[in-house]
């Protein structure tokens, strides 16, 4: 048989306290984190998708534009002279560029939404480990930790019991 070595119950039922508090702040940061995770793949998979496409459909419309007004330019004269529309050509080869650009953002997205939703189920496999844990092997190590309390607490009883004088029985 082993032998307690208690020198405060207090101490004890602080601990039984404290850890009933960790256990509610890992449930609350679990489902913190949980709503910050998809939010940010909602973010990811949905709002950046939509902006890059609807940037694209910007930047055709802009090379139509910049296409038109370097078009527009080769056709003027001033006199003999025909401009050499350099502005013209630049603004067209910057907003190819841009459209390249949103191409571009639109593969990367697509593939960092595969990672993303990778990593995130991960994560949420070991977020709901934690989960699990706390509610139930956690909540049964305080379980065993009450019944230690409530057991010492009546061995204490018994002590302070058997320490008390005996009353003589009444005379009669």
């Amino acid at each position: 048989m082993s032998h307690a070595n208690v020198h405060s119950l207090d101490a004890m039922r602080a601990f039984r306290v404290h850890l009933l508090e960790f256990a509610s702040v890992v449930n609350d940061v679990a489902a913190s984190l949980q709503q910050q995770t998809l939010s940010f793949l909602d973010w990811l998979e949905h709002d950046r998708p939509n902006f890059w496409k609807q940037y694209m459909l910007r930047s055709f419309d802009v090379i139509a534009q910049a296409r038109a007004d370097f078009e527009k330019c080769k056709m003027r004269t001033v006199g003999d002279h025909r401009p050499t529309c350099y502005e013209e050509k630049l603004a067209l080869e910057a907003a190819k560029q841009r459209l390249q650009m949103a191409q571009e953002k639109v593969e990367a997205v697509t593939r960092w939404c595969s990672f993303v939703r990778h990593e995130i189920d991960e994560f949420d496999g070991r977020r709901g480990s934690l989960q699990r844990y706390v509610e139930s092997d956690f909540a049964k190590t305080i379980a065993t930790l009450e019944r230690m309390i409530l057991a010492i607490e009546a061995y204490a009883e018994i002590e302070s019991a058997a320490d008390e004088p005996v009353a003589p029985p009444p005379a009669t």
